[in-house]
């Protein structure tokens, strides 16, 4: 189980998160959606450690780690014990797609590199990146290289996943092949926090959803219950929105 608690963080006079505290059980995966701006993101890289927040513990496989300092043994262990994937694909451009998901096998988890790349090797396979495995960044598309950033996750066998706009990057017609690659390691049992602008998707992949609203859970509920029967107004507001904005300015 993860538990985060008293989470919060400020840009100058600009509070982002203010007071955040949740759970994730082993093998939930939460969505987790709201308007621009309201601190999805940061949530998700105050959890990895890129973001120093003003506050927050997060109490990960019985640890309890104080995310407010710089450095320590317990930041290390938060890092090794999560992964994340972000909207940029941020591989290794001179190194293969094969390098670069064998890379932290051998320098986090200190693997031989035949251990490492066996390892590299399945999970490419897993994402249907098996026969691009020797090529570089340049030559994939974004779809290919978002897949093989989720090996490169999905190898160190994270207790947590994060996943922050996976797909925000994507052109249209390459969302799809990564969400089902998504929704095929959702279905692996990961523990995942997964921030989405697409809805339909959270929707159907996640077992939670938590709806934030300037920098505060509104709303933490089953996708049913958030999505069909919102508690707060401002969810309901939120929505509204998004149906209005989906329908066709006129019709002939």
């Amino acid at each position: 189980m993860v538990k985060i608690e008293h989470l919060s963080k400020k840009y100058n006079d600009n509070v982002v998160l203010d007071d955040i505290n949740f759970e994730i059980k082993k093998g939930d995966v939460v969505g987790v959606i709201g308007p621009s701006g309201t601190g999805k993101s940061t949530l998700l890289r105050c959890v990895n450690h890129l973001e120093i927040p003003e506050s927050g513990i997060i109490h990960i496989e019985g640890k309890a780690i104080d995310i407010t300092r710089r450095r320590g043994k317990e930041l290390r262990y938060l890092q090794q014990h999560t992964g994340m994937v972000f909207q940029r694909f941020y591989l290794f451009e001179k190194k293969t797609a094969l390098e670069n998901v064998m890379e932290g096998l051998i320098v986090v988890r200190k693997m031989s590199r035949e251990e490492a790349k066996k390892a590299a090797m399945q999970e490419l396979a897993n994402v249907g990146m098996a026969s691009w495995a020797n090529h570089y960044p340049k030559h994939l598309s974004g779809g290919q290289q978002q897949r093989v950033a989720l090996a490169r996750a999905i190898a160190m066998k994270p207790d947590l996943l994060l996943l922050d706009e996976p797909t925000s990057a994507l052109d249209p017609e390459l969302v799809g092949e990564v969400l089902d690659v998504i929704r095929k390691v959702a279905e692996e049992g990961y523990t995942m926090l997964l921030v989405s602008h697409e809805m339909n998707f959270v929707r159907h992949v996640a077992n939670r959803v938590i709806f934030l609203d300037k920098g505060h859970i509104v709303e933490d509920g089953t996708p049913k219950e958030v999505f069909e029967n919102p508690k707060n107004e401002r969810t309901r507001e939120f929505f509204r929105k998004m149906h209005m904005m989906n329908q066709p300015e006129y019709v002939i």
